[in-house]
Order: structure tokens, then sequence, then C-alpha cells
């Protein structure tokens, strides 16, 4: 083990708990063995980070994480960030939104993997600023914007960003290197 892989996995090993397995994962490190929902949550947590709302949207004092569908694991681990702050607001977590409800949300995160709940959550969201979160097989390629993928034994997640210019939403550079890949793949 060279010293800088070792310097990287103390560095992990100071930030266990689920924002620190997010970070590992996120810098190609082997990710602590906590339920996948948990992990799943943290990425959602952490996309708030490093996504950038209209203007208008920027000076609410709060970011809405609402979950869509059948998403009670998710919305369970999800829960456990309510009330945290995030890029100088206050997180909320809502459970059990309803698509046409997706005006209040700042994320709409959609663990339903059926893929007629994700394109029927998709269709309210297109002129909105609402970033749309999933780990359903294919999210992407359907017109989400961030996928949450299992490569291996890793979560990764892809990146569409036509579909994050649709809703004058915008992705710092930081969050673009970390993807897997960016943009949907041609139909």
């Amino acid at each position: 083990m060279t010293l800088r892989t070792r310097t990287r996995a103390l560095r992990c090993l100071r930030w266990v708990g689920t924002v620190g397995a997010l970070l590992c994962a996120l810098a190609g490190q082997a990710q602590p063995h906590l339920p996948e929902e948990q992990l799943k949550a943290a990425f959602v947590f952490n996309f708030a980070k490093y996504i950038e709302w209209p203007a208008e949207e920027g000076t609410l004092a709060q970011i809405v994480a609402c979950v869509i569908g059948d998403a009670s694991a998710i919305g369970d681990a999800l829960g456990a960030f309510h009330g945290r702050a995030v890029a100088g607001r206050t997180f909320h977590v809502r459970r059990h939104v309803q698509p046409e409800e997706l005006d209040r949300c700042h994320i709409a995160v959609l663990s339903d993997s059926s893929d007629r709940g994700v394109v029927a959550a998709l269709k309210h969201v297109p002129a909105q600023a609402v970033l749309t979160v999933s780990d359903a097989d294919g999210f992407v390629d359907g017109g989400g914007m961030i996928g949450i993928v299992r490569n291996g034994d890793r979560l990764q997640f892809d990146i569409n960003q036509a579909a994050l210019q649709r809703a004058n939403l915008k992705a710092s550079s930081q969050l673009l290197k970390l993807a897997r890949n960016l943009g949907a793949r041609p139909r």
C-alpha cells in the first residue's frame, strides 16, 4: 500500500457515517458497509450542495426533497438528513408526494422502479426547477436528471446535462467531474 493510498484510506475512516460514505465513494474508495438506501440518501443530500437553482429559488431558506412513489426505504434514510444545513439552507424531506405536487419541491426522489411511475412523475417536471433523482434503470436515458447506478460493488451516478438545462438548473463542475457518465445515451 502506497503512502498516498494509505493517506486516502485514513481520510475516509475519519468521515465514517453517511456523508463520509458518500465522500469516500465519490473519491473512488471502497464504500463502508452501510445499507444501500442510506448511501443513496447521502448521495441525494450531497447533490443539493452542488446544484444551483434559479435566483428566485435560491432565496428560499430551505431545500425540500420530495419522495415520490413507493420509496419507503430511501424515504426513511433521507429522514436522517431532515433539518440539517445544506448549502446555507435547511434540508427538509416530504414523503408520499404526488407528481402533481412537485412545484413545492427542489428535489424529486423517484425510487419507484416501475417505468410508469417514473414517467408519470417526469411529465410534471420539465418546466419546473426540480432536480429529479432516481435509482430506476434507464432513468437518465428516459429524461431524468441524475440516476444513481450500481457498478459492481459501488454506487455511482449519471447526469443528464440536457435535462438539467431544460429545468434551468446548473450542476457544479465538481459534481460533473464525479459523474460516471454525462448525458443520456442516444436512442
